[in-house]
């Protein structure tokens, strides 16, 4: 992974950080990839598990300060506690709605021409450019079962939960 280029959108989150003031080390850009990488809705912890062996001394407090940042400047979306107690994220932030699922905490987008359509109300009432907001629903394994076996969102084998 260490010498593999850097995919646009994890360079757009790099300049970020770096816009913010944060030094650029090879920790935080293999963050960055690692989660530009995903179509899922990973953990720190997750992302700190799957970078851990190629960046020995990287810590969970780094790639949390790093989500963090990116996080509050809207270049990522903080999802919260999925029904499994920890936070989830996602580098997803067009406007989608979320369906997490009670049962096997799992995550799924569903595009929404509706969400655009409150966006651009939220807009005009409030006359701001872009307001920041998010979508959850809460659902179990019988509403989405089509979620599992589509490509919309492949984020884990159903009914496994690897974020433990």
């Amino acid at each position: 992974m260490k010498n593999q280029p850097i995919p646009n959108r994890a360079l757009d989150l790099v300049g970020i950080l770096r816009g913010e003031g944060l030094r650029i080390t090879p920790q935080r850009i293999a963050i960055c990839r690692a989660l530009t990488g995903r179509h899922d809705h990973p953990t720190a912890q997750n992302l700190y598990d799957e970078l851990r062996s190629d960046f020995p001394t990287i810590s969970l407090t780094t790639v949390y300060q790093t989500l963090d940042t990116l996080s509050r400047l809207g270049a990522i979306t903080s999802l919260g506690r999925a029904g499994d107690d920890t936070i989830h994220y996602e580098v997803n932030t067009e406007p989608h709605i979320n369906l997490v699922c009670r049962d096997c905490n799992q995550i799924f987008d569903l595009p929404s021409q509706g969400i655009r359509l409150l966006e651009q109300e939220v807009r005009q009432k409030l006359g701001i450019a872009a307001p920041q907001g998010k979508v959850v629903y809460y659902v179990h394994c019988n509403d989405h079962v089509d979620l599992h076996h589509s490509n919309e969102n492949p984020r884990e084998n159903h009914g496994e939960n690897h974020d433990e």
